[in-house]
């Protein structure tokens, strides 16, 4: 870290309003006074009158110079205090960032030694099962099970902590999308668990083509789909609206998710997007955690945002806004 540089110093206070008061009376006695000899009004000798003009005006001039140079000391001073202000909220951004970059770190070299242990328990696992066989019974295969199942558990967290913590760590490439053909392929790919679920899907009949990577996009709309999915509850008629609306101007599209599911309590709505936080649910539901972490830091990568709209109850939709093609492929066009 640099030396830290001091606060300027504020001009006194009532400097401004002492000559402003001086400049003003000298005026108002310069004046009277000369309107009086103007007028035939001869209230004194004449030599002391021009004295008393002379001296007046220089304190005229003397004040105009002190008015002037206080303005500009304080508009120096303002200009100094802003400057001061905004070096010290780069310094906090900085390491702010700093600060974020090396949690990442942390979790991914958290995340990936710990996967080689979960790794060797479940190989270890399997192994076990072949050779006991049929003598897992009763308490010992319940046990038994409950281990798979929590080492399948982990290995899920792992792998998720270990794909938040690669967003934005490597550029990756850019490419126009076909939006609708890539959404067609995540509810073709999640259509077992749909089907179970007897879950209606549709799609709006225009999609624009996006800017982006496919991978990442692909997981923003994966997450949203499986979440709905999980969250959808026992409705009489499950359904899942996908659509978006182009917005006018700004090269952007806002796209949306909407669920007729279980919904989310108001003060649940920024917390569900902040990592290992999920909305309580009467129903236990399987799950990480951080699907829309993942899906918060993707969006906010590419420049865009995530919000929900929801109530207990009555559903949920979440929105995502990101860069349509148009533009971005004249953009490579020109520099090409």
């Amino acid at each position: 870290m640099g030396e830290e540089k001091s606060a300027p110093t504020a001009p006194k206070k009532y400097s401004l309003h002492f000559y402003i008061l001086i400049f003003f009376v000298g005026m108002l006695f310069t004046g009277g006074l000369w309107d009086a000899y103007y007028n035939g009004d001869r209230p004194l000798d004449r030599d002391l009158a021009s004295i008393l003009i002379l001296i007046m005006g220089t304190l005229f001039s003397v004040a105009a110079a002190l008015l002037s140079w206080s303005i500009e000391t304080r508009r120096d001073y303002l200009q100094k205090e802003v400057d001061h202000r905004t070096e010290e909220l780069e310094e906090k951004n900085k390491e702010l960032l700093h600060r974020n970059q090396e949690v990442e770190n942390f979790i991914h070299i958290i995340s990936h030694d710990l996967k080689a242990p979960i790794v060797s328990i479940q190989g270890f696992a399997s192994i076990i099962r072949d050779e006991l066989g049929e003598k897992l019974q009763g308490s010992v295969l319940d046990y038994f099970n409950r281990i798979q199942t929590n080492a399948r558990r982990m290995n899920g967290l792992i792998l998720d902590l270990l794909e938040f913590s690669r967003v934005g760590r490597v550029e990756e490439e850019k490419e126009s999308l076909d939006t609708e053909q890539l959404l067609r392929e995540i509810i073709a790919e999640l259509r077992p668990e749909i089907d179970k679920r007897h879950i209606q899907v549709t799609l709006s009949d225009h999609f624009p083509p996006l800017w982006g990577s496919r991978k990442r996009l692909s997981q923003v709309f994966t997450n949203l789909v499986q979440n709905a999915v999980k969250y959808i509850g026992t409705p009489e008629e499950p359904r899942i609206e996908i659509s978006c609306h182009e917005d006018d101007g700004n090269g952007r599209c806002t796209l949306w998710v909407k669920d007729n599911g279980l919904g989310i309590k108001r003060e649940f709505h920024e917390k569900i997007f902040q990592i290992f936080q999920r909305a309580p649910s009467a129903q236990k539901i399987e799950g990480s955690g951080i699907g829309l972490s993942i899906v918060k830091k993707i969006v906010e990568h590419n420049g865009g945002k995530t919000w929900v709209e929801s109530e207990e109850g009555k559903g949920s939709q979440f929105f995502v806004s990101w860069p349509k093609a148009e533009g971005h492929e004249m953009k490579q066009k020109v520099a090409a």
